[in-house]
């Protein structure tokens, strides 16, 4: 019995400590809901459903987390629109290291969206996506400006990657 804790404790010690760096996924909720409407010139209402979202959205954006002399971690987060005859999903955060200017790096983030045939659930709206980061920040440098892009993977070429969002941080 005594390992078993020993075991349990250790499986729990290192799940916390790969959470850190993994993509979480949630899903927007709506819920359907009644609504009664009334027109003045015809003297009738009419009733008709409609579905309003009850998960918040995500904005878009690069969040400071914590920070000292040598590492910076932060959070990206954001939301993707998901219903109907179009089901996207987030496949994962690309990192590729951009530009360097004497004092400035770039770092560019591309969240990867896939698109699947098939038909979303009637109360899903889209996802909400968050994962958090951390850089190693090398000596001698005094800005890092992060850039977020949106990458749909299984579109037409002639579609680019979109900026969704872009934080500079100073030391």
């Amino acid at each position: 019995m005594k390992n078993y804790w020993i075991l349990t404790s250790l499986m729990l010690l290192l799940g916390f400590k790969t959470q850190a760096q993994k993509l979480t996924v949630t899903t927007i909720y709506a819920t359907a809901q009644r609504v009664t409407r009334e027109i003045p010139e015809t003297d009738r209402t009419y009733s008709s459903t409609t579905l309003r979202e009850v998960t918040p959205r995500l904005e878009p954006e690069v969040l400071m987390l914590s920070t000292n002399k040598s590492k910076l971690h932060f959070r990206i987060q954001g939301n993707i629109s998901s219903s109907g005859h179009q089901v996207r999903n987030v496949s994962g955060i690309r990192y590729e290291k951009g530009e360097q200017n004497d004092k400035e790096i770039t770092l560019k983030y591309y969240v990867e969206i896939k698109n699947k045939p098939g038909k979303e659930g009637a109360l899903i709206k889209g996802y909400n996506y968050t994962k958090d980061m951390s850089y190693r920040i090398p000596k001698g440098v005094k800005r890092l400006k992060i850039e977020l892009y949106e990458d749909h993977l299984n579109l037409s070429a002639a579609t680019k990657s979109k900026c969704i969002a872009v934080k500079t941080f100073d030391f």
